[in-house]
């Protein structure tokens, strides 16, 4: 699990876009991502079955 932060800096891509697929249902609440107070985290496996390869 990686928080929107770096799991953005991996993929290169803006932590709102990832905000936007846990709304629109891309990434699944509870599933693929997890609320811990304020920060998101991801897992890696979700972010490489949506977006692809990963820069490790």
């Amino acid at each position: 699990m990686v928080s929107f932060g770096d799991a953005s800096e991996l993929c290169g891509m803006s932590e709102s876009t990832l905000r936007k697929a846990v709304s629109y249902g891309k990434l699944v609440n509870g599933v693929d991502v997890c609320k811990f107070g304020k920060q998101w985290g991801v897992s890696k496996a979700a972010m490489k079955r949506t977006y692809g390869e990963i820069k490790q």
